[in-house]
This record gives structure tokens, sequence and C-alpha cells, in this order.
């Protein structure tokens, strides 16, 4: 059976700029939205045949905000991966801003061939939104999530704790409202400030630097983490990664090829790609900026600004991270030789349990995710 893959395509245009964003966005306009649907179409047909062999079996259209793109464009796009063997019926993600979210965009996006709509709602809290340079309100946010419930049944809703003017209590109404509209699926993150990611580019990374903007401590993070997961629990949301949560069956198919090592095909301004070959892989990113993606594309060449080859030990090293941040754990075959002690050690010390053969970690191992799979793989 051949091994899956998944399709990003990612839109970089938004309104304005979030500050403390630091994914590939232009704010400029006119967005020339015919002319890149025909650019991602033709790098998609640069890149595709290297998959073959492989199965598709997700779209998921990021951004940016790609709810700012055309339903046509979005529809072309659509039909393009249906050609490379995307199933009827297999998940076809669209992110949007509650701003741009309304009966007749909901309506168009279906037509389209969409069928989950990820909301960029971050809280239902207007302070924790001002602060987070949202320009959106609790009411809109609501409205868009119940206007979105109408047309889909998967609704994904993303929220952020760990801001300024964000609390326990703010965490822990935003993630139980989210639930209560209806969400099926929820993305909660704390809010970080990438450091390898140039200062200027991230007005909030940039002030926090200089001591302007301060943000709660560690503990205090710690605790609206939990207090989003015992809200989003008790409203029947199973926690399936780190930051992740569903109703059962709605867990993201397109998230988990990404946490399961699998291949993805990466299109777009700033887009990342992965491609396994054997116990090997090679990932490439793309340009950032909209207009150098645009000049190598239109010129037939690929717009790759960045490429690693990743030999077998880096590949099984990402693997045990990856899967570590999920409820799905480990398989200790992916471990170097001589690990039992240290997994034995885990388990006992409360930080990682057995289901059958594989290795899962506690909600407590979870918090120390990255310090985990660091011991486990040196």
């Amino acid at each position: 059976m051949p091994r899956p893959y998944g399709v990003y395509v990612h839109f970089p245009w938004c309104e304005r700029k979030c500050p403390y964003c630091d994914f590939a966005v232009s704010v400029e306009r006119p967005v020339p939205g015919a002319r890149y649907a025909r650019a991602v179409l033709a790098e998609m047909e640069r890149r595709a045949p290297a998959f073959a062999g492989l199965a598709c079996r997700s779209l998921y259209l990021g951004g940016g905000t790609p709810s700012l793109w055309e339903p046509e464009h979005v529809a072309s796009v659509v039909s393009a991966v249906r050609r490379l063997g995307l199933p009827a019926g297999a998940e076809v993600t669209l992110e949007a801003n509650p701003e741009s979210v309304d009966a007749p965009r909901l309506a168009a996006w279906q037509g389209a061939g969409v069928n989950r709509v990820s909301i960029g709602v971050q809280s239902f809290d207007a302070a924790v939104l001002a602060k987070l340079g949202r320009r959106h309100g609790p009411e809109a946010a609501e409205q868009a999530v119940r206007e979105a419930r109408r047309v889909f049944e998967n609704v994904s809703v993303d929220l952020i704790y760990g801001g300024r003017r964000s609390t326990v209590d703010t965490a822990r109404a935003d993630a139980a409202r989210a639930a209560r509209l209806g969400a099926v699926h929820v993305s909660a993150y704390a809010l970080t400030l990438d450091p390898e990611v140039l200062a200027e580019e991230v007005p909030f990374a940039r002030l926090a630097r200089a001591g302007k903007l301060v943000f709660p401590g560690e503990a205090e993070v710690l605790a609206q983490a939990r207090a989003v997961r015992s809200a989003l629990r008790q409203a029947g949301l199973a926690r399936y990664e780190i930051s992740n949560f569903a109703r059962p069956g709605f867990a993201s198919v397109h998230n988990r090829i990404y946490w399961s090592g699998e291949s993805y095909l990466g299109l777009g301004a700033g887009s990342v790609g992965c491609l396994h070959e054997g116990e090997g892989a090679v990932r490439w990113t793309d340009h950032r900026t909209p207009e150098a993606w645009l000049a190598d594309v239109e010129a037939g060449r690929l717009p790759t600004a960045a490429e690693e080859r990743l030999g077998a030990g880096e590949v099984r090293a990402e693997g045990v991270m990856l899967a570590l941040r999920t409820a799905r754990g480990l398989d200790p075959a992916l471990l170097p030789a001589g690990k039992a002690p240290e997994v034995d050690a885990l388990v006992a010390g409360g930080l990682a349990w057995r289901r059958g053969r594989r290795i899962v970690l506690t909600a407590r191992g979870l918090d120390v995710h990255s310090a985990v799979a660091e011991r486990l793989m040196s």
C-alpha cells in the first residue's frame, strides 16, 4: 500500500500583519489572485512527479489569509490536486479569519470543494484580542464560528494563550466557548516568539527583546495550558497531540501526516515541502516573498530558496520528536540501541507510560516534551 502525503498551499496575503506573526505574509495590494493561482498550478506541475508512487490524502490551504482568495481560484487548486489522486471526500481545509467569514463565502468555499474550515479566533476576550493586535472582537469571532457550523460539520478553531492580558480564567473561558459554539476541533498554542526569526520582522519580538513588553512567565503559561485542556476534556474534545484536540472522528488528517513523519508537497510563497526517499529525505523552503516566488515560477524555475538533505539519523530523530507529540506515541524501534533504561526511568517518573509496545507521554511528560525527546535521542 503506498505511503500517504499531503498537499499544503500557502496563500501569503493578509489584510494586516499581526504583531506576533513570523509567517511568510504580505500586505501589499492589490492581491494578484488569478496570477497566484496559475503560478501555484505551475509549481505543482513541476514538483508533483517526484511524489509519484505515493498516495495524496489531504489538501490544506493556509496562510496568510486564504479566505481572501477568490473562491474560483480555490476551486482551481482543489481540482488540480484531485488530478493528483486526492479522493472525493478527502479532507480539504481552508484557513479563515473571522472578519472574512460570512454565509456567501462559506457556500462558495463549499462549492469549491472545501469541507473543513479552520477559523483563527485566537481568543473570545476583548482585552486579549486587543493586546494580540487582532481586528475582530468577541462577537465577530462567535458569529463566524456559528455561521461556519451552519455550512460545515468540520469546523476547527485556533486559540492562543499566554499573551498579555491572558489568564487562567480567560484561557479556560476561550476553550469552553469554542466547544460550546460547536467547534469539533481546537488548536490551542502558547504565544511564542521565535528567536531564530529576525526581530525586525516581528514587532512583539523586537519589543520583548528591548524589555518593552512583558509576557506571562512559564509557570503561568503552563497553568493556562492546563485550564484549556481541562475545559476541552470536559466538553468531549480529546487531546490527540500536544496542542490539538478533537471530537471523535475529527482529528486533522493533514496534520497527522506531518506528525507521522510522512511526505508533504509544499506549494506557494513561503511554503515548506518534504519528500522521504528511502531512509533519508529532502526538504525545501520556497522564497518567502510573493515577488521572488512569482519571478522564479513564471520564468520556468523551481522557486526554491533553501534545500537540505536529511540522513537516516536526522529523519529518525525527527520521527521520535514528532511521535512523542501525539497520543499514539512512539514505536521504540525508532530509538537508538540501549535506551530501554531511559524509557523505564521516564515511566517510573510519571512522564511516560506504555500502551502495548508504544511509548506515550503523560500530560506531565508533554509539558517537557523537548527535553524528553532530546534525552531519548542523545
